[in-house]
């Protein structure tokens, strides 16, 4: 690990509208309303990622993942998160913890929480 120890904040915010999927943590959550994005609108990923990056003073998630870019058009989010740690690994760093909060009044998310979980500390190559 290198020398010094980094923290990271990220938060990030989508509309919901009805209609769409609503992706948190790689998981498809079973909602009236879902996240307008340019790709799979996971908010949760994308805080992560933006904290990840943040911590690595490595630029945010628009930097390296553009919604004016194609390629990323309904992109997979944990995706973005494996290129976060990638550079992160390639620096000598390690992710020591993770801790998010997602506000949202419905749909209730306890039973996704586990997966969620599984999924974000698989793309960090981590254990939960």
């Amino acid at each position: 690990m290198a020398e010094d120890l980094r923290i990271g904040i990220g938060t990030d915010t989508h509309r919901l509208e009805r209609g769409l999927r609503l992706i948190l943590g790689g998981v498809e959550v079973s909602s009236e309303t879902g996240a307008v994005g340019h790709s799979d609108a996971d908010a949760l990923t994308h805080a992560v990622t933006d904290a990840l990056l943040g911590a690595l003073a490595a630029g945010d998630i628009g930097a390296h993942f553009s919604d004016q870019d194609p390629r990323w058009k309904d992109a997979d989010s944990l995706k973005f998160l494996s290129h976060a740690m990638t550079i992160a690994d390639g620096e000598g760093y390690e992710v020591a913890n993770v801790d998010s909060t997602i506000e949202l009044e419905r749909p209730k998310l306890r039973e996704h929480i586990d997966l969620m979980r599984k999924n974000l500390a698989t793309a960090l190559g981590i254990g939960i």
